[in-house]
């Protein structure tokens, strides 16, 4: 069988054209090979990695020991692989309520452990129960379930017209009992 000089060229050209198309593709995997070194957006991080979940506006709630509720919301919390009951929280605030009021507690930062129900606390920390008192230190501690307040980091005070500064403070809230360790020292009006 004899082909014509249009069949033959065509034949030739689509090889060729083939060939090309076959050189640019390898050439473009070793360029990407190499730019992926560089590449400026990665999503291999070890912290998404390790990430199991991202919540934005938790709120967890529980109940005390005498069966009291209380609540921990956040702006965010980040529960990571490596321990599922605790979550890193962003602007978390903890709330608490006895027979007779409230309490709040805020921070900057925070790590809520749902099998302790405690709650640790640091940057700008205030409990109050916004009436008329008012605590303010760097970090705290809060155990739901034993309803104790404890931080060993430097505390003022505030309760009506008085004032306390210490080293450290306890406040158990189930016995309406402060106990401020360290130097103190108090002003009263």
């Amino acid at each position: 069988m004899k082909y014509s000089f249009l069949i033959k060229s065509l034949k030739y050209f689509l090889i060729f054209l083939s060939l090309i198309i076959l050189t640019l593709l390898v050439i473009k995997g070793i360029l990407q090979r190499g730019n992926n070194n560089k590449s400026i957006i990665t999503f291999e991080s070890e912290e998404i990695n390790s990430t199991a979940q991202i919540l934005k506006n938790p709120l967890f709630m529980g109940l005390d020991k005498k069966q009291q509720p209380f609540k921990i919301s956040a702006d965010k919390a980040i529960r990571y692989n490596v321990n599922e009951n605790i979550f890193n929280l962003e602007e978390p605030t903890g709330e608490i309520e006895t027979n007779s009021e409230k309490f709040f507690v805020f921070g900057n930062s925070g790590v809520f452990d749902n099998n302790k129900q405690t709650l640790v606390i640091k940057g700008e920390v205030e409990f109050t129960n916004k009436i008329s008192m008012e605590f303010k230190t760097a970090e705290a501690k809060f155990d739901f379930k034993k309803q104790v307040l404890i931080g060993d980091k430097s505390v003022v005070g505030k309760k009506k017209d008085s004032t306390i500064k210490s080293q450290g403070f306890k406040i158990f809230n189930k016995e309406n009992k402060i106990i401020f360790t360290g130097k103190s020292h108090l002003s009263l009006k």
